[in-house]
This record gives C-alpha cells, sequence and structure tokens, in this order.
C-alpha cells in the first residue's frame, strides 16, 4: 500500500517537473520574442523622436512660406490653398504617429511577471510596432514631396515679383527716341532781273 502510494506521488511530480519545464520552456521563447520587438522598438521611436522637431520646423516654414506667396501679385490661390490643406493633413497624420508611438513605448514596458498580461503586451507590441513602421515610412515620402513642391511655388512666387522689377527696370533703361525737327521749308531763291535803266531827261 505504501509503496503504491509512493508510486503516485513519484508520478504525480515527475508529471507535474514535466508541465513546469514545458512551460519554463514557452515563457522563455516569450520572453526572447517580446525582448527583440522590444529593442527594434526603442530603435524606431528613437529614430521618430530624433527627427520630429526638424520636421516641426519645417512645417512652419513651409506654412509661412505658402502665406507670403498667397500674398504675391498673381499668385495661384488655388494651388495654394491646395498644398495649405495637404501640409494641414499632413501634420495631423504627425499627430497620430505620435499617438500610436506612446502605444508602443506603453507595450514596452511588461514583465514577464505579468502572466497574460505580459502576453498580450507581445502581441500588441508586435502589431503596433509594424504599424508605426509603415506609417513612419509613408510620413518620411509625403514630408519629402510636400516639401519639394512647397518649395518649387515659393520659388515660382518669390521670381514673379522680381521679374516685374527687371522689366520695369529695363524699361526705364531704354533711350528715349530723339524727336525728329520738322524740316524747314527750302527757301526761294531771289530773282535778279538786271540793272535797271537811268532814267533819260
Amino acid at each position: 500500500m505504501i509503496s503504491f502510494r509512493k508510486l503516485s506521488l513519484g508520478i504525480t511530480v515527475a508529471a507535474l517537473s514535466l508541465n513546469l519545464a514545458a512551460c519554463s520552456k514557452k515563457d522563455a521563447a516569450l520572453e526572447t520574442d517580446y525582448a527583440a520587438k522590444k529593442a527594434s522598438a526603442e530603435t524606431l521611436t528613437g529614430q521618430i523622436t530624433a527627427a520630429k522637431a526638424g520636421m516641426m520646423t519645417d512645417h512652419d516654414t513651409w506654412m509661412k512660406a505658402l502665406t507670403e506667396a498667397s500674398a504675391q501679385k498673381g499668385a495661384d490661390t488655388t494651388k495654394i490653398k491646395s498644398l495649405m490643406t495637404d501640409l494641414d493633413k499632413h501634420m495631423a497624420d504627425g499627430q497620430a504617429l505620435a499617438a500610436l508611438q506612446d502605444s508602443v513605448k506603453a507595450y514596452s514596458n511588461a514583465t514577464p511577471d505579468q502572466a497574460e498580461a505580459f502576453k498580450n503586451a507581445d502581441e500588441r507590441l508586435g502589431t503596433n510596432f509594424t504599424d508605426l513602421e509603415s506609417k513612419w515610412k509613408s510620413f518620411q515620402d509625403a514630408h519629402a514631396n510636400l516639401g519639394k513642391t512647397i518649395s518649387a511655388m515659393a520659388v515660382t512666387a518669390s521670381a514673379a515679383p522680381m521679374k516685374d522689377a527687371v522689366k520695369a527696370t529695363e524699361e526705364i533703361k531704354k533711350p528715349v527716341p530723339a524727336k525728329k525737327e520738322a524740316a524747314k521749308p527750302a527757301e526761294k531763291p531771289v530773282e535778279h532781273h538786271g540793272t535797271p535803266g537811268k532814267m533819260t531827261q
């Protein structure tokens, strides 16, 4: 009877040991996966943070350039307003990107002792990181394209008044044509009919 109990206890302990080993192996794999995702997320969020200040300065500069361009004589206000709308949308996308970045950072603070919460954090971190990486690339592309378009618009707008000034200067420099004097009428030649004869007494 005692031997049977010892055997049952031995089987139970062995089964528990196997289960613990399996759980330990699973947790180790999860922790490794989470650590890799966290490292990638920290690298990406660091790049975004470093680039953000310069991009915000660009946005302010571009909006100022568009505002000044719209005040120029003969400005293409329709195109300028369209660019302003695109820039506003781009800045809104930047705010959405910042919110997603904060979410990635939040899921980067989980610890293995949180059990199911840790597993959920690993999944969410992976999903949000992929989303952030994709949106960051699109945001960079949009930023570069907007910069080129707005810079070209600003150059064109600033060149317009310069062309007018150059044209006006050239007009001033043109020599004034001399006035033609009216032709004097030709003088009639004096006719001589000989010496008049002396009168006889």
